[in-house]
């Protein structure tokens, strides 16, 4: 792979940076204490940082910088399958891991953003993005993990238990036209969007009577509003 070839001798240890060895030494000790046996996770753990080869640069302050690496390092990723001839399924999941390898840890992370990483990487490759993470922390002379990446999995474990998407609703638009007897239209969507927005504020939960019930007290309040303009 002359993709992972350049890498051999491309140092990384400056100030600040946890590093111990060059990015081609690093790319085969991450591989090494990549905890997944999936060969797609493990084969991403060892070409994920491909791209800092071309994208190396030395300040004055002594201080190394790859910007933006992980798009080289996706492109290469994507090449490389191409010649190997992976399944377009295998090379959805290795360029998503490669791509995404660099998300942050940051117990200020809001829920949107833990739910934006969840969509970019896909809900079913954060297991492995995880052990990506592991591995390429132990290969690069860190600990396995850290108070913040532990934070960060606790956060992944509530958020996903929230609805990502109108879809996921306990209610259904077809209950919506039925309580309200209303026709299809643009109206039902609106309200679907209400009730999400109220479940990813925590203001009620996803379960279908609490939802109903919303729905209810909004309409009531509609009613409301309505006839008192009317008063005026």
């Amino acid at each position: 792979l002359p993709e992972m070839e350049s890498t051999f001798g491309v140092e990384q240890k400056s100030p600040g940076r946890h590093h111990i060895y060059d990015v081609g030494t690093h790319s085969l000790m991450a591989l090494k204490y990549c905890p997944s046996k999936d060969p797609i996770v493990r084969f991403a753990t060892f070409i994920h940082d491909s791209g800092k080869a071309k994208t190396y640069k030395k300040l004055k302050s002594g201080t190394i910088t790859f910007y933006n690496h992980e798009l080289i390092s996706t492109n290469n990723a994507y090449n490389i399958a191409k010649r190997l001839r992976f399944s377009k399924k295998d090379i959805e999941k290795l360029t998503k891991l490669v791509r995404w390898h660099q998300f942050t840890v940051d117990e200020r992370q809001t829920d949107s953003a833990i739910r934006r990483f969840i969509r970019n990487v896909g809900i079913e490759n954060v297991p492995d993005i995880l052990d990506l993470r592991v591995g390429d922390r132990l290969g690069g002379g860190a600990t396995e993990t850290s108070w913040r990446l532990e934070e960060f999995k606790k956060r992944l474990i509530e958020v996903q238990k929230q609805p990502f998407s109108v879809r996921d609703l306990k209610i259904s638009g077809d209950d919506i036209m039925k309580i309200l007897d209303i026709p299809p239209g643009p109206k039902v969507g609106e309200i679907l969007n209400l009730l999400f927005e109220k479940v990813v504020e925590k203001e009620v939960e996803n379960d279908k009577d609490e939802l109903i019930n919303e729905l209810k007290k909004h309409i009531n309040r509609r009613s409301t509003d309505l006839n008192q303009k009317t008063k005026q």
